[in-house]
C-alpha cells in the first residue's frame, strides 16, 4: 500500500515539474497567414518592360470597334493587350474586370503584351472614368505616362484633316487634327463600323469632348502618341446632356391633334407637356432613348392653338425647351395615320 501510494506521489511530483517547465517555455511566434497571390498593378509590370511574362488586372475600356486589341487599365496605369487568336481576349467588352498573362513586347513605340496566354474574366459591368484635361492642355496627356488610359480632352472646337480642311466623313485608318495640333493626333480604327461606329461620321460642328485611348506609334521609338476613339458616342457635345436643337415643330396636323418632332445633339427620354395655356397641364412621357424625337397628341379642340415644351433626359441631366404654340386644324386626320 505505502509502495503503491510512493509511486503515484512520484508520478505527481514528474508530472508537476513538466507542466511548469513547459509554462516557463516561451511560445513560439503565430505563423502569418500567407495571402492568396495578388498580380501587380499594371504600373509595375509596365516596369517589367519587353521581354517579361507579366500577370496584370484590370478593366477593360474598349471592344471589337478597335480590332483584335484590348485596353486593360487600373487605377494607376493602362496596357495593350493584342492577340490574332486569343478568343477569350477578343470577347471582351468594356467594364469586364479580367486577369491577364502574357508577354511584353515593344510594338513600335507602343507596349504591350503579345503573345497573350491567358484571359481569365473576373466580373463585368465596372465603370472607368476617363482621366479629364482641358483643351488648351491635351499635350499633356500625350505621354508615356498616360499611355493605355482612356481621356477625355473637354472644350475641343476642330477635328480636321492633316491638311486643315473640314471633314465630310471619317474614314478607317486614318489620322485626324485635333484643334488644327500635328502633335496631338487622332486616328480612326477600320473596325469602327456600323450605326454607333465612326467610320462615314461627321465630326461636330459645335464645341465638344473627345474620348480615347493614349496610344503610340512610331519608328524610332519615341514620340508618335494618338488618341484612338473607339465609338461615335465618345465625340460629347453639350457635355453630354440631350441638348435640344432648335423649337420643336408640330407635322401631320388635323383637326383634333398634331405630331410634335424635336431633335437633341446626345440619346434621351422624350417628354412633351401641353396646354390651351402656359400653364400646360397634360404630359406625355416615352422613356426610350432617342435623339430623334416623335410624340403623337390626339384629343384636342378644332382650330385651337395649344401650348407644347418638350424635354429629353438622360445620365447628364435634363434639357428643356421653352412652350411654343402650336395650332390645331380644321380637316380631319387622314386615313391610315
Amino acid at each position: 500500500m505505502k509502495r503503491v501510494l510512493f509511486s503515484a506521489l512520484l508520478l505527481s511530483t514528474v508530472l508537476g515539474a513538466q507542466a511548469q517547465r513547459q509554462a516557463a517555455r516561451p511560445k513560439a511566434a503565430a505563423q502569418p497567414v500567407t495571402p492568396a497571390s495578388v498580380p501587380p498593378t499594371v504600373k509595375a509590370a509596365r516596369t517589367a518592360g519587353p521581354g517579361a511574362t507579366v500577370t496584370v488586372r484590370g478593366v477593360v475600356t474598349n471592344g471589337p470597334e478597335l480590332g483584335q486589341l484590348r485596353f486593360v487599365q487600373d487605377a494607376e496605369a493602362g496596357l495593350a493587350i493584342f492577340s490574332t487568336t486569343n478568343t477569350d481576349l477578343h470577347a471582351l467588352i468594356p467594364g469586364d474586370s479580367v486577369q491577364i498573362t502574357g508577354t511584353l513586347k515593344n510594338y513600335n513605340g507602343l507596349l504591350e503584351m503579345d503573345p497573350v496566354a491567358s484571359v481569365t474574366k473576373l466580373a463585368a459591368g465596372r465603370k472607368v472614368v476617363p482621366i479629364e484635361v482641358g483643351a488648351a492642355d491635351l499635350a499633356t496627356v500625350f505621354t508615356d505616362e498616360y499611355e493605355g488610359r482612356l481621356i477625355r480632352i473637354k472644350g475641343l472646337t476642330s477635328l480636321t484633316t492633316a491638311t486643315g480642311t473640314p471633314i465630310e466623313a471619317l474614314k478607317g485608318n486614318t489620322n485626324y487634327l485635333l484643334n488644327g495640333q500635328r502633335a496631338t493626333p487622332v486616328r480612326i480604327n477600320v473596325a469602327s463600323m456600323g450605326e454607333k461606329g465612326l467610320l462615314e461620321k461627321t465630326p461636330p460642328t459645335s464645341t465638344f469632348d473627345l474620348i480615347g485611348t493614349v496610344s503610340q506609334f512610331t519608328q524610332n521609338g519615341t514620340g508618335g502618341y494618338q488618341l484612338l476613339p473607339r465609338l461615335y458616342a465618345d465625340f460629347v457635345v453639350a457635355g453630354g446632356l440631350p441638348a435640344i436643337q432648335g423649337e420643336p415643330i408640330p407635322t401631320n396636323i388635323y383637326r383634333n391633334g398634331f405630331t410634335v418632332l424635336f431633335q437633341t445633339a446626345n440619346p434621351g427620354t422624350t417628354k412633351v407637356e401641353y396646354g390651351k395655356t402656359s400653364a400646360l397641364g397634360t404630359v406625355i412621357n416615352l422613356p426610350a432613348p432617342t435623339t430623334s424625337h416623335s410624340v403623337d397628341i390626339p384629343n384636342l379642340e378644332p382650330s385651337t392653338s395649344y401650348y407644347v415644351r418638350v424635354s429629353s433626359t438622360n445620365a447628364a441631366g435634363t434639357s428643356t425647351s421653352a412652350a411654343v404654340p402650336m395650332l390645331t386644324d380644321n380637316k380631319k386626320k387622314p386615313a391610315g395615320r
